[in-house]
């Protein structure tokens, strides 16, 4: 193997300049890594921290992306896990968990919490990373289906509601709405992580925060005298130059088996494909001259996939892939199989 064909390791120090490099190779298998990162720039700013942008190359060519803006790490591939056979795998992960190892053993990095990807990448880094520290992961905290519908998929008319129902875009300044949210995202944070008395600080900010980005949409059901019933909710994030995610769909366990998920949904993906996309001005110092930021496709991230019938019926009716009756692709399915395992000391979300 010649150099130029050895895969190398490249550490960004800020996540513009991560950006400018992974961008060009944006597609919805690196959402996670993109999209975090330049959710990351506009809130944190673009000084270096203790942050960690990796990027694996074999020559002009992006194998890999590895990010941590937190306690967890992900990694990410441009193509679907399937095509990546263990020999080719191997030492590229084998140069990330090295870096990972070294930062931390030197004390510029805190331990690792978790790590999380599609599976091979997650199995492949667990062995290499075990190898370097005698680490292994201890625990499951999330398995999760990662999925995509691409505007071919996907009927841009807004969904048929009932006389009465109405999805809204919550906007900065609605008081009203923003209580209604946040007691919305409460249930739901409470509903993934039990109760806790900190559920209820961090349903307060996750909202706040959401609402002053436009990234919530609302199902409001009025009866017959005119009183408003928060239903359920929707929010999207994670923009990168051409795709963006759902990240959270919530109904109330009261008004469920009436559609009003798949409607949100829908609503959602529909807004995304033909609104002007959010980040575009972010994103414009960030691209090629020549190339606009238009979002042309939607990720969703399923937890608990393969049991979870009813998530995976509703995301499949809007166009999101999935193993029974998925679309097949060039570089493999319309779904990747991913999981996030804990360490020995992690703290969870």
């Amino acid at each position: 193997m010649s150099a130029s064909e050895a895969p190398r390791l490249v550490q960004y120090a800020t996540p513009s300049a991560f950006l400018r490099a992974a961008l060009p190779f944006d597609n919805w298998h690196l959402n996670l890594d993109l999209g975090s990162t330049l959710q990351w720039l506009v809130e944190e700013g673009d000084a270096p921290g203790t942050c960690l942008w990796f990027a694996v190359w074999t020559g002009e060519k992006l194998d890999l992306t590895a990010t941590r803006m937190g306690s967890t790490l992900t990694v990410c591939s441009p193509v679907h896990s399937s095509s990546l056979s263990p020999s080719w795998l191997g030492p590229r992960i084998q140069l990330l968990a090295a870096e990972v190892h070294t930062l931390i053993t030197a004390g510029t990095q805190p331990a690792l919490s978790s790590v999380r990807a599609a599976v091979p990448l997650v199995d492949a880094f667990a062995a290499q990373y075990r190898a370097l520290s005698g680490l292994f992961p201890e625990e499951i905290l999330m398995e999760y289906w990662a999925s995509h519908c691409p505007r071919s998929r996907v009927s841009l008319d807004p969904p048929h509601l009932p006389e009465g129902h109405e999805i809204r875009v919550v906007e900065p300044g609605d008081a009203r709405a923003l209580a209604a949210v946040t007691e919305l995202v409460h249930t739901f944070r409470v509903h993934l992580n039990g109760p806790d008395s900190k559920e209820s600080r961090q349903a307060a900010t996750q909202a706040e925060l959401g609402v002053k980005g436009r990234e919530y949409m609302v199902y409001v059901i009025t009866d017959a005298e005119g009183k408003e019933a928060y239903a359920g909710y929707v929010r999207d994030g994670r923009f990168t130059s051409k795709h963006a995610a759902i990240r959270n769909v919530f109904t109330l366990p009261q008004w469920r088996r009436r559609g009003i998920a798949e409607a949100l949904t829908r609503a959602a993906v529909v807004r995304l494909l033909t609104e002007p996309h959010k980040m575009a001005k972010v994103l414009a110092p960030l691209l090629p001259a020549e190339e606009e930021a238009k979002i042309e496709d939607v990720t969703i991230n399923t937890a608990n996939a393969k049991t979870n019938l009813v998530a995976q019926g509703v995301y499949r009716r809007v166009g999101f892939g999935f193993p029974d009756g998925d679309w097949d692709e060039g570089d493999g399915r319309s779904w990747e199989d991913c999981i996030e395992l804990g360490y020995p000391g992690n703290t969870g979300h």
